[in-house]
């Protein structure tokens, strides 16, 4: 029995994986049209199919950092293309794994808040107030992909229902929270000029804990399963 839940569970995560990989030019593929030989290695690697939705995430990140995202598709292409070149599932996932670093790092604008007037760091801070919640919004959309494949997989997981619905009940409430919490903040700054700077540092704090929180609960495993998506990037700016 213990055995038969196991290899469900196995096709639950394959059929999550594949559906997690998306359709992001550049960033993955759809397994059900493998067609060379590196593809249905992929698909057939439970850890490569991991490696691949973890490199989606990566990939959707440094778009969203970026401001030339013509080049980083330009990039990413290359790299599929030297992806081709690995003879066995060893080599891909170091390849896999190199790339999902690099594009973890990517970043041109802002490099950092070294604005030199008020205006300018308002300005930088609230673009990684942006960057913070764009990252957020793609981590609850894999979370939620998971629990609806787990649906999707056991007509009758009522506790997996649950979950999701407690899961976008929670989102709700802590948008509130943030909101109330960071207008506070603004309120007892609002005597000085830092007051903006401030406020976009509780945003981005907040968000970047949610997404922290998100990502441990609701993207990782208990065992050696790779999580669904790469471990969140710390706050930046002079709040981190």
């Amino acid at each position: 029995m213990k055995h038969a839940l196991s290899m469900a569970m196995c096709g639950v995560l394959l059929a999550l994986f594949a559906s997690i990989a998306g359709t992001a030019q550049g960033a993955s593929f759809d397994c059900q049209r493998a067609g060379t030989r590196v593809e249905h290695l992929i698909c057939d690697s439970v850890d490569l199919d991991s490696l691949d939705a973890q490199l989606q995430g990566a990939y959707l990140g440094a778009l969203d950092r970026s401001l030339r995202p013509e080049q980083v598709k330009a990039q990413q292409i290359g790299w599929l293309k030297s992806r081709e070149t690995c003879a066995d599932a060893k080599c891909l996932i170091t390849l896999y794994q190199r790339r999902i670093e690099t594009l973890g790092a990517q970043s041109d604008e802002p490099p950092a808040c070294q604005a030199q007037n008020t205006i300018g760091m308002n300005s930088c801070m609230a673009e990684y107030s942006r960057r913070a919640t764009s990252e957020l919004d793609r981590y609850l959309a894999v979370a939620r992909k998971r629990l609806n494949a787990e649906i999707k997989a056991d007509a009758d997981a009522q506790a997996t229902r649950d979950a999701l619905a407690g899961l976008n009940a929670s989102q709700t409430a802590w948008q509130a929270y943030q909101k109330a919490e960071c207008d506070a903040v603004y309120k007892w700054w609002s005597g000085g000029t830092i007051r903006g700077v401030m406020y976009e540092s509780c945003v981005q704090g907040l968000t970047k804990s949610r997404t922290q929180w998100i990502w441990s609960t609701w993207l990782s495993f208990e065992d050696s399963t790779p999580p669904l998506m790469p471990k969140p990037r710390p706050q930046e700016g002079p709040a981190s």
